[in-house]
């Protein structure tokens, strides 16, 4: 879950919690947390991309988000007293910060006004999830290429140019297409000038046309 830093209030719960963290490093590839494992921190990434993905008993996984940043990642299951639900893994370096669920807890006890704002955002966070998950299976192909596009316009700041952080293989798999499918609908974005394609750069020509791809699906 994304925290706007912008709002003192906010930035200042943060700095506080921070506060009594611990600072770690990840590389590249590196797994940060791993599914089924108990539930003892929750994490701050101060720097760099995160993938969140669902392991299946079959070998396969589902990637779930993106999370850069400037979110909280494992306070689903804070909330809820689980096990780690999800394993998250480094896209680039990543610097992070451990808080003790003691720590946080304590915390969010003394500031309701926090609580409950942490309990709404991921409360959101997860709506925006289950509903991607559920539109995106109802769309033909150029609708769930958009919406990758737009996925990572939003993660990005709004940013018209950015690269993937991921492999085409995973871009296939969070639009629930097949590698092939998700590279002949892009290179068709590319020849109808709607992107211009650089490797894993991107930029976006037409804004509007991808929004109408999205909502049209």
């Amino acid at each position: 879950m994304k925290i706007p830093l912008n709002k003192t209030e906010y930035a200042n719960d943060i700095a506080a919690i921070l506060g009594e963290s611990r600072p770690v490093t990840f590389q590249k590839g590196e797994v940060i947390i791993k599914a089924a494992a108990p539930c003892t921190n929750v994490i701050y990434l101060e720097s760099g991309l995160v993938k969140v993905i669902q392991e299946n008993q079959n070998g396969k996984t589902n990637i779930l988000q993106i999370n850069n940043e400037g979110q909280f990642i494992g306070i689903i299951c804070m909330l809820c007293n689980l096990e780690n639900a999800y394993t998250c893994i480094a896209l680039n370096d990543v610097k992070v910060s451990y808080i003790t669920l003691t720590q946080f807890s304590e915390y969010l006890r003394k500031n309701m006004d926090f609580y409950a704002y942490i309990t709404k955002e991921t409360l959101l966070i997860l709506q925006k999830n289950i509903n991607r998950l559920i539109t995106i299976h109802n769309k033909q192909l150029p609708g769930r290429v958009a919406d990758v596009i737009l996925y990572f316009f939003e993660l990005y700041n709004q940013s018209k140019t950015f690269e993937f952080p991921l492999s085409r293989e995973e871009l296939a798999q969070f639009a629930c297409t097949t590698k092939e499918s998700f590279i002949r609908t892009l290179t068709e974005f590319k020849n109808d000038k709607i992107v211009i394609l650089d490797s894993k750069k991107l930029t976006i020509n037409s804004l509007e046309i991808i929004q109408t791809l999205s909502r049209l699906g």
